[in-house]
């Protein structure tokens, strides 16, 4: 991404379109062609599994991977090294209140003009998920911002509009747009279609979408008897594509699906790594490496950024969605397909199948997806 390195700017593209692929191009364009030095560059990102994924890329540039951080721990340590050493933290469950954090850093920067504009080039990945006040602090912080975004997959409702985005990054010109062939084949992309609400939207991502058929497998999902088949036939998936040498992700509703699903392959003689967020004393239960080829089972708001293979999708099940808020369930099935470079499995138990299996039925009417018993 060759745009002059002093400007802010705003890149948008949905998902698969290459945000992620496009700003690590862009911080070797800094590095390479405009002598900065990586010391004075900084990517934020929403999840601490991201910036273990995107490290992973970076390792492989020849990069630092602390340039790459999670911008609620950058918080963390700007409260600690200019506010406290007592992280503010919810009684409830003792972990860290990241919204008290991130407001006591504001008013500090705003009266505190020496802290301010002490990063020199700041990169956002999915800023449609960053808070409002994210991006007030990072107006204060830095002095260069260039932020990737896809407003329509945002997974709050509390994020900020576009326009809130550019009169804080003092835009005066069009957003950067990327058009381009998404990493997801053609069948993989016709099925997350589906799950777009808006016709616009929808419309617009299927007139992208790659049109060739050559050598893609159909999307498929198994509706099973019961759900120690739907596990069963699931690790049955997972060894055919690590046999095939293939990266697989699992994403599932919930973190206890993450640990329920681990166990069981686990019991089927298969080890996976679980990608999920730290505990309430900021540890997490096992590491995890991007690096391997052992398959990640984590959550679909954890999986935002990431890409794989195939991706496996179990337990569609009205249960295991019932927490997720009506406005994000498909918001997070379509993220979750577009994860996918090559191809995409579902499942669901007899008569406990989510409320979207309409959807799903109707896939396969339009040969998107073959549904299997």
């Amino acid at each position: 991404m060759t745009i002059p390195a002093q400007e802010n700017n705003l890149v948008l593209g949905t998902p698969g379109s290459g945000k992620t692929q496009v700003l690590l191009q862009r911080v070797a364009y800094l590095v390479q062609s405009c002598g900065i030095s990586i010391k004075n560059i900084r990517i934020f990102v929403v999840t601490d599994v991201m910036e273990k994924f995107i490290r992973w890329e970076f390792e492989s540039m020849g990069y630092p991977e602390e340039t790459v951080t999670a911008f609620d721990y950058w918080c963390r340590f700007f409260y600690l090294n200019h506010i406290s050493q007592d992280l503010p933290r919810i009684y409830i469950n003792g972990r860290v209140d990241e919204k008290k954090t991130r407001y006591s850093v504001l008013d500090i920067l705003k009266n505190n003009k020496n802290l301010q504009k002490n990063m020199k080039f700041v990169l956002v990945d999915d800023g449609q998920d960053m808070s409002i006040e994210a991006f007030e602090i990072l107006s204060l912080a830095a002095q260069h911002i260039t932020v990737f975004s896809d407003p329509h997959q945002n997974l709050s409702e509390e994020t900020p509009s576009e326009s809130f985005v550019r009169d804080m990054l003092k835009l005066n010109r069009r957003n950067f747009l990327l058009r381009r062939d998404f990493r997801c084949p053609h069948p993989v992309a016709q099925l997350a279609s589906l799950f777009i609400d808006e016709d616009k939207f929808r419309q617009a991502y299927s007139s992208e979408v790659r049109s060739e058929q050559s050598m893609s497998e159909d999307p498929l999902c198994c509706i099973a008897q019961s759900e120690e088949h739907e596990l069963n036939h699931l690790s049955e998936v997972v060894r055919q594509r690590q046999a095939m040498n293939e990266k697989v992700g699992i994403f599932v509703p919930t973190n206890s699906f993450v640990h329920r699903v681990a166990k069981v392959l686990k019991e089927h003689g298969i080890e996976t790594e679980k990608a999920i967020p730290m505990d309430a004393q900021n540890v997490i239960h096992k590491s995890y490496d991007f690096g391997n080829d052992l398959p990640k089972i984590t959550t679909y708001p954890m999986a935002k950024g990431l890409t794989f293979d195939s991706v496996l999708m179990p337990r569609l099940t009205e249960n295991a969605f019932s927490k997720i808020p009506p406005f994000l369930r498909h918001r997070h099935l379509f993220m979750g397909i577009t994860r996918a470079s090559k191809w995409v499995y579902m499942s669901t138990v007899k008569g406990k199948e989510c409320k979207e299996i309409h959807i799903l039925k109707s896939a396969e009417t339009d040969g998107h997806l073959t549904i299997f018993h």
